[in-house]
C-alpha cells in the first residue's frame, strides 16, 4: 500500500486547489487507469477532518485539472463519492514507514509506506527523507511512484 498524506487546511485548498488536485492525480492515476495499491489522504487540521481517496474504489477521477479540482472539492465537502471516506477524527494517518521530502537520513520507499507532504505544521514527522524537498509536491509524488514501480518491476518485494 502506498499512502500519500497531505497535511493542510481547508483555506489552503480553497486558495490553491490546483496544487492539491495535481497531488491527487499524481498519487492515484497511471497512464492506463487507477493505482489499485494507493491512497491519497488529505488531513485538514483546521476542520479536524480526514478525507481518504482509495485508488482501488475511486470512480470518475480524471487527469485534467478542472475535473480533478472539482472531484477534490466535492470530496472535501463531504459529498458521497465512490472510494472517498471522510472521518472527523484523526484516525491512523501513517501506514508503514513514514517518508518525506526531507527527514532523518535518506531511504528507499518500502511498501507499505506513507509519504508525507506538510503544508502546515503538524505533529507527524517522517522517519526518513528522499531528498526531494526542492521540487514541487506533485512531482515528489510522481518520483516516489516511479521508483516504487521500478523496484516492483525488478522483482523486489518492497
Amino acid at each position: 500500500m502506498r499512502r500519500f498524506l497531505v497535511i493542510t487546511t481547508q483555506q489552503k485548498i480553497n486558495e490553491e486547489p490546483h496544487i492539491y488536485a495535481k497531488i491527487l492525480v499524481a498519487a492515484l492515476l497511471i497512464s492506463n487507469g487507477v493505482r489499485q495499491d494507493a491512497e491519497a489522504v488529505y488531513h485538514l487540521v483546521d476542520q479536524r477532518k480526514t478525507v481518504k481517496i482509495i485508488g482501488a474504489r475511486v470512480k470518475r477521477l480524471f487527469p485534467d485539472e478542472e475535473s480533478s479540482v472539482g472531484f477534490l472539492r466535492k470530496a472535501v465537502a463531504g459529498e458521497k463519492l465512490p472510494g472517498v471516506v471522510v472521518k472527523r477524527d484523526q484516525g491512523d494517518l501513517v501506514v508503514g514507514m513514514a517518508l518525506g521530502p526531507s527527514g532523518r537520513g535518506r531511504c528507499a520507499p518500502r511498501t507499505p509506506f506513507t509519504y508525507i507532504l506538510k503544508f502546515v505544521e503538524y505533529d507527524v514527522e517522517p522517519e526518513c527523507g528522499l531528498g526531494l524537498e526542492k521540487i514541487p509536491p506533485h512531482h515528489q509524488v510522481v518520483i516516489v511512484n516511479i521508483e516504487v514501480d521500478r523496484a516492483l518491476r525488478r522483482g523486489l518485494h518492497l
